[in-house]
């Protein structure tokens, strides 16, 4: 007789934060078919779903996964920073659809960021803008999304400084888009201040949205 099979591969549940830009949900969703292909044969199916604002839903992603024949699966809040969604409104819609689907079991996965590897795309993208400029004569405005959340906020703190160090920039300041301060404007007007040669703005984000376009609008005025 053969071999005896081994436990079913868990499912994978890649969840969003959900955006009215079609661009940002097309990317999603490229990201979710990129990570089935790659994980076929080690993981059981890979579902995607937004928490709110685009479809598909959270609820329609766990249902298709289920109707699969999947109990046990691994839920992956796809966000840099652990803030509301991650902390409160995820675990409550998979806490729901456990109630939904009798039987259904899940482990939550951690946020993305801070992650070496994130830091070096963000450094690539740098130095795209740079096109061969010198680095020791750049200040990077660095622009996260902003919370009601401290953490999160403290979090986009870390990750400037983790850009700052080793990497030969004159500085690195964290600023934020929405809820928290500094403001993208702010941050620009402090770098002129300190007499800054060049000025990257870095937008700390996942996917094409709403507020990376706010970013573009908001430096371009400044640079105006």
């Amino acid at each position: 007789p053969g071999p005896l099979p081994g436990p079913e591969p868990e499912a994978l549940l890649v969840v969003g934060h959900g955006t009215r830009s079609p661009a940002g949900v097309a990317q999603f969703g490229a990201l979710v078919e990129r990570v089935r292909r790659r994980g076929a044969g080690r993981v059981g199916d890979v579902r995607g779903g937004f928490i709110e604002l685009a479809p598909p839903p959270l609820t329609e992603a766990v249902g298709a996964l289920v109707d699969a024949g999947h109990r046990s699966m691994v839920a992956l809040p796809l966000m840099l920073v652990a803030a509301g969604h991650g902390k409160g409104d995820i675990p409550a819609a998979l806490a729901r659809e456990q109630q939904r689907h009798p039987g259904l079991s899940y482990r939550y996965g951690r946020p993305l960021g801070p992650h070496p590897l994130l830091l070096d795309v963000v450094e690539q993208r740098i130095d795209a803008a740079l096109a061969g400029d010198d680095r020791s004569g750049t200040h990077i405005a660095l622009i996260g999304r902003g919370s009601s959340d401290p953490d999160a906020n403290a979090e986009i703190a870390k990750v400037a400084r983790l850009l700052w160090e080793g990497r030969g920039y004159a500085g690195v300041e964290p600023a934020f888009i929405s809820l928290a301060e500094p403001s993208v404007p702010a941050v620009l007007e402090r770098l002129r201040l300190l007499r800054a040669r060049r000025i990257v703005v870095a937008p700390y984000f996942l996917f094409a949205g709403v507020l990376p376009d706010r970013i573009v609008a908001q430096a371009g005025e400044f640079a105006d």
